[in-house]
């Protein structure tokens, strides 16, 4: 009886504990939803970029938030690239940048990166 009354103790002060952890980056949302390109392209026009990479913007319609702050159903995202993502749906990592939403870089990819 003493070893359950201890555990109940103990997971009372580690779950107190990690609720007075600071949140993560409020900027940051994992999303689904539907990409739909605008076909808007910025070039980056560094001399050494063969392939031409530029900056992207879409509109991205949330359909389910993951993890982070409600998103309102349709937002502007801006990602960087050489060539357009496919239109359809995906789940995205976002951060929020002023008025539109960067997507975030996949680990050891190009792209904005979002640590």
């Amino acid at each position: 009886m003493r070893l359950s009354s201890a555990l109940l103790i103990g997971a009372m002060l580690f779950s107190d504990a990690a609720a007075k952890q600071p949140a993560a980056d409020t900027r940051d949302v994992e999303v689904l939803g539907r990409l739909e390109n605008l076909y808007d392209y910025e070039p980056t026009n560094l001399p050494d970029d063969l392939l031409g990479h530029g900056r992207m913007t879409a509109k991205f319609y949330v359909a389910r938030v993951l993890r982070g702050p409600r998103l309102p159903p349709a937002v502007t995202v801006q990602y960087f690239g050489h060539t357009f993502i496919k239109n359809g749906r995906m789940r995205l990592k976002l951060r929020r940048d002023g008025d539109i939403y960067l997507v975030c870089a996949t680990t050891g990819s190009v792209g904005f990166q979002c640590p």
